[in-house]
């Protein structure tokens, strides 16, 4: 049965309060710090701590959460939303606006130019040193605006390509400080709640100095001394963990110091766990003035295998996992009726799509790009696909075709797009393939503009736990393309693999699992909807030529496209309104529908989360994406281990 959001109950059952007024009486810590040299909790913490008031009223010290990581990888395979993602500004719970984080206020000019933000007086690192508007200061001088750090242009996620060079960032003191933008940027603050916004709070100065050239005449000594480096840009990149691999990096290194509520003590090395201990410093508080989180420490464990860790789920090894599979609804539903201590909690997905095909048009073979640039090639393997057959075989029933697209409760939501090419009809597809490689081969298989059978690649991951259906998907996908004449090949390879192939232009077409769908998502993550974003891999070296990057290749993006992406910058993230914004998405995606970039499947169907009975302050539904941080807007702060088990 479907689980209608209620919002506004959430909103009520869960109350951000700003300001140290409202407690009577002194700060406490969690007894697992006792007996420690630290100074006293109220000299921790900063003089207006964030307030977070729990789910479910839940406010137990004490206890170790147990956290399946799906994977190799701690970032991705899930702890990045556990234990990262602190941004100058969050999302509500309710996923409708952005509320105070590290930021405890901001002003904003009439025009969306100038942003001024107000820090928290006395925050500190994890190590204890202050957290001041210098860290942020050093980030945008001294590695966006660094040529060494940041090549070409300075750029970076959050920041418009319009602007560049002309970013302004003034230090008003060391609490405030101002940017200033050439052009309106409206979305910004919804861009800093995002994964686009992390890195703004993301920089140590005063650990960092020492590996950059401009602060450490020495640094050569350093590089000297570290494996697998050779300049001092290098070794900055690799102590920094960024600009791009930090939520790769930053689970193997405990001496990095972060504003996150849990620190590294034991990284993953060479085994399968890690562990992680609070933050002594952590600036949250609750509104009896408990510093949080409550959870004294996490255990992570990786699991290659996801079916192993589905049993230890079900066994109650493990308490949290990521991405559960829609494979596994069936059996958490069966534990859950036999008693298990378990519980579910169901939750709607931001996605647009389950998955969107992309054909990479900028690929190496220039004949295949040709073809993949042709609509109606484009058009015909949409109606060469099954989406019935793929939604009921690997997606369990769960959903319904659709392109990709924004969802119908969205302010942008585009009918072509979200319909346009979706009936599975082979005669229909044969039509529009015949327009573009009408001869075939003695077996049936379509020729290609060189007389040669056309047969291309689709390269996915295979090691990912969000993609673990993607070569299901390709299988089908290879079966139904035979039946139009194209030979499709399937290339399952490790997920660093895949990113390296990414980088080098290497991947004829792929699958992915992403683009924004739910309420102004679209119009942050546009993923399916503009050509040159970094997972718009339907032209993928349309990125590393606009974005400038340096280890990725470049395709010189065509005029038309080039306007596109302008638009979607110049207009959408610039205007300084919300209607504003959704009347510019709304032409952008009349485009996107007119150009179709991506094939899409389904929508996704309702999601569900199985949870360890020992974790309280849970809500009872949420928006789960990317944009939103995934279970990173459940706040894990708050999160409790029921009586210390």
């Amino acid at each position: 049965m479907k689980r209608p959001l209620n919002f506004r109950l959430l909103a009520l059952i869960f109350c951000v309060t700003i300001g140290s007024s409202v407690f009577a009486q002194e700060y406490s810590q969690s007894p697992f710090l006792e007996d420690r040299d630290l100074p006293p909790v109220a000299e921790r913490l900063p003089e207006n701590p964030m307030v977070i008031e729990p789910f479910e009223g839940y406010t137990e010290y004490g206890g170790t959460l147990r956290y399946g990581i799906g994977g190799t990888s701690p970032g991705w395979g899930g702890l990045w939303y556990l234990a990262g993602w602190e941004n100058l500004v969050f999302w509500t719970p309710d996923y409708e606006d952005v509320r105070p984080n590290i930021a405890e206020r901001w002003e904003v000019s009439d025009d969306a130019r100038e942003y001024t933000f107000y820090l928290r007086e006395g925050m500190k690192w994890s190590d204890g040193e202050p957290f001041t508007a210098n860290d942020i200061l050093f980030y945008i001088e001294d590695v966006v605006m660094n040529k060494d750090l940041t090549p070409g242009r300075a750029s970076a996620e959050w920041l418009p390509e319009s602007t560049g060079d002309d970013l302004q960032v003034e230090l008003i003191d060391d609490y405030t400080i101002k940017f200033t933008f050439v052009e309106p940027y409206g979305a910004f603050l919804l861009r800093l709640a995002t994964y686009e916004g992390r890195q703004i709070t993301w920089y140590p100065r005063h650990y960092l100095e020492r590996f950059h050239a401009n602060y450490n005449e020495n640094v050569q000594e350093l590089v000297a001394q570290e494996p697998g480096v050779d300049t001092w840009a290098q070794l900055f990149e690799k102590k920094a963990m960024g600009p791009i691999e930090d939520t790769l990096n930053y689970f193997a290194d405990p001496e990095r110091p972060t504003l996150f509520p849990w620190v590294v003590v034991n990284p993953l090395g060479a085994g399968t766990q890690i562990t992680m201990e609070r933050n002594p410093y952590y600036w949250k508080v609750d509104a009896e003035g408990h510093q949080l989180p409550y959870i004294d420490r996490i255990v992570g464990t990786t699991y290659e295998d996801l079916e192993t860790r589905t049993l230890a789920m079900l066994n109650g090894d493990i308490d949290f996992i990521k991405d559960p599979s829609a494979e596994d609804r069936a059996i958490f539903h069966r534990a859950v009726d036999e008693g298990r201590p378990l519980y579910i909690r169901y939750l709607t997905s931001d996605g647009g799509n389950t998955n969107s095909l992309h054909f990479n048009r900028t690929t190496q073979d220039a004949a295949k790009a040709e073809v993949f640039a042709n609509k109606d090639f484009r058009i015909g393997m949409s109606h060469a696909i099954n989406r019935e057959e793929i939604i009921e075989v690997a997606h369990f029933g769960q959903g319904e075709p659709a392109q990709a697209s924004p969802l119908e409760s969205s302010p942008v939501y585009n009918e072509q797009l979200a319909t346009q090419y979706t009936e599975y009809d082979v005669d229909l597809a044969n039509e529009h393939l015949d327009r573009v490689l009408p001869e075939k081969d003695a077996d049936g298989f379509r020729l290609g503009p060189d007389g040669n059978r056309f047969r291309f690649v689709l390269t996915v991951p295979n090691d990912l736990s969000f993609g673990t259906f993607y070569i299901q998907v390709a299988e089908l996908l290879k079966s139904y393309f035979a039946e139009v004449g194209v030979d499709m090949q399937i290339n399952g390879v490790p997920n660093d693999q895949f990113t390296e192939l990414i980088k080098s232009n290497r991947v004829q077409a792929t699958l992915f699992t992403d683009g924004s769908g739910a309420g102004l998502g679209p119009i942050l993550d546009a993923t399916n909807y503009i050509p040159g974003n970094y997972h718009g891999h339907f032209a993928n070296g349309w990125y590393g030529w606009y974005e400038n990057v340096k280890d990725r290749a470049q395709v010189p993006m065509p005029e038309f496209a080039l306007e596109e992406r302008q638009t979607y910058d110049r207009t959408v993230l610039a205007s300084p309104s919300t209607d504003e914004q959704v009347a510019a998405m709304q032409e952008v995606l009349q485009t996107s529908a007119d150009e179709f970039w991506v094939l899409g499947i389904s929508r996704p169907g309702e999601l569900y989360y199985p949870i360890n009975e020992r974790v309280g302050n849970i809500s009872e539904t949420w928006i789960d994406g990317w944009l939103q941080g995934s279970h990173k807007i459940l706040y894990p702060e708050q999160w409790v281990v029921r009586d210390n088990q």
